[in-house]
């Protein structure tokens, strides 16, 4: 894996609001008694007050629907951080029903209000979303550059962001860092990983890998998940640090038990071969599966792979095919062709020629050359008894003069009886 498969900033999360392909719940941000001297009339201090302590305790007792009760009462009463907050809650939903459109208003009252927080969800909820609001590349790049301009880390890195894409705004990957920057040294981990990768790819920056992994190491120490990735990346390229397979896993296992899929895959990876740790089947195994019910490809094939083996799983090739199955249907090319290849032949699966055409066609049109000898050879032998030649003829030529050596010997047989149509190509 190089460093340009690293994800996105645009993927990573840049405010208090929860990122849909990570999944997790962020955590309310707990209402201080600075904000109740601020925000809050004297005659209301004493019922606020007990509120936000009411509030506090509930929150660090996960009872999040208490709360929410306690914080609803200060925001109603026009407090701009509590405003914020119960946003927060309408949007991931927690101790409250999931209500978008609710926690974009609170957000908007809250921005209007002046609260930076509120300004930086809001601009992420008309970029990112499209829940609660139409998404608005020109109301984004409003609310973020009022919170950039003002100091506020989030929106600084939002700000970035849409530099570095150029969605509302001309792309300009050194503006794109220089904001970066300004987040990445109030401590923000997103800022942190945005700015290792800019300095992994050299955009907006000179290429620098000790710099990428001296950024990305600030964000892993933070907890932030696709940085441990990252970290345990850059240990078992090399890249910015000696090779260090052993790091790599630690790294992996950091962001494996926040449930990372890319990180699962990877220490699954490493279990299988025993790079870095004690090689275990079993170890593997149980990664890859964590990995593959979030979707993550590689673990799906791979699992399959497991099953059809028996290592560190049962044997079980209908296991296998099962796997390989969710793998072929996200475009996986390899196990398009074991899927092809368990319908021709009626392995874990019952025999079916037409799936088994379906499957060989998805991977050859990637230009897979097995893909095309498999079908040419399955349109020479015939689909539930009728073959077709000029099919046959179409794939096994181009199998041949894609160099692959067993197709030859039917290119021979149908020229001898004449069904060799070479106008195909």
């Amino acid at each position: 894996m190089s460093s340009e498969d690293w994800p996105l900033e645009a993927n990573t999360t840049v405010s208090n609001l929860p990122a849909p392909r990570r999944r997790r719940i962020f955590p309310i941000v707990l209402l201080v008694l600075a904000a109740v001297v601020l925000f809050w009339p004297a005659r209301n201090y004493y019922a606020q007050w007990s509120a936000i302590q009411k509030a506090q305790a509930a929150f660090l007792a996960k009872d999040y629907a208490e709360a929410f009760r306690q914080w609803k009462i200060v925001a109603d009463a026009g407090n701009p951080v509590a405003q914020n907050n119960i946003g927060l809650m309408y949007w991931s939903g927690q101790g409250v029903a999931q209500n978008d459109a609710l926690a974009v208003n609170l957000w908007r009252q809250s921005a209007e209000a002046g609260n930076l927080d509120g300004a930086a969800g809001l601009s992420q909820a008309y970029y990112y979303y499209g829940r609660g609001v139409g998404k608005d590349d020109r109301l984004a790049l409003m609310w973020a550059r009022k919170t950039a301009d003002k100091g506020h880390a989030n929106g600084q890195h939002f700000l970035g962001v849409l530099y570095a894409e150029g969605r509302a705004v001309a792309k300009d990957d050194r503006q794109a860092f220089e904001w970066w920057m300004k987040a990445a040294a109030s401590g923000l981990a997103d800022a942190q990983y945005a700015v290792g990768r800019a300095y992994a790819l050299g955009k907006g920056v000179g290429k620098d890998d000790a710099q990428a992994f001296a950024w990305f190491s600030k964000a892993g120490n933070q907890g932030y998940p696709i940085a441990q990735y990252t970290v345990g990346q850059s240990y078992s390229l090399g890249l910015g640090v000696p090779q260090d397979h052993g790091q790599a896993a630690v790294w992996w296992r950091k962001a494996s038990e926040q449930a990372n899929p890319q990180a699962q895959a990877a220490l699954g990876y490493a279990y299988s071969i025993g790079n870095g740790v004690t090689q275990s089947d079993a170890d593997a195994a149980s990664w890859w599966l964590k990995a593959a019910n979030q979707g993550d490809v590689s673990s799906q094939l791979n699992l399959g792979v497991a099953y059809s083996k028996g290592a560190g799983v049962s044997k079980s090739k209908a296991d296998a095919v099962s796997w390989w199955l969710k793998a072929a249907k996200q475009g996986d090319t390899q196990a398009q062709l074991l899927v092809a290849y368990a319908y021709a032949n009626g392995e874990g699966i019952a025999r079916d020629h037409k799936s088994a055409e379906f499957w060989w066609l998805a991977a050859a049109k990637t230009g897979n050359v097995d893909a095309e000898a498999s079908l040419g050879m399955l349109y020479y032998r015939g689909i539930d008894g009728q073959p077709n030649y000029k099919e046959a003829s179409k794939w096994l030529l181009r199998a041949s003069s894609h160099g692959h050596p067993a197709v030859q010997i039917y290119l021979d047989m149908m020229k001898e009886d004449g069904l060799l149509d070479t106008k195909t190509l």
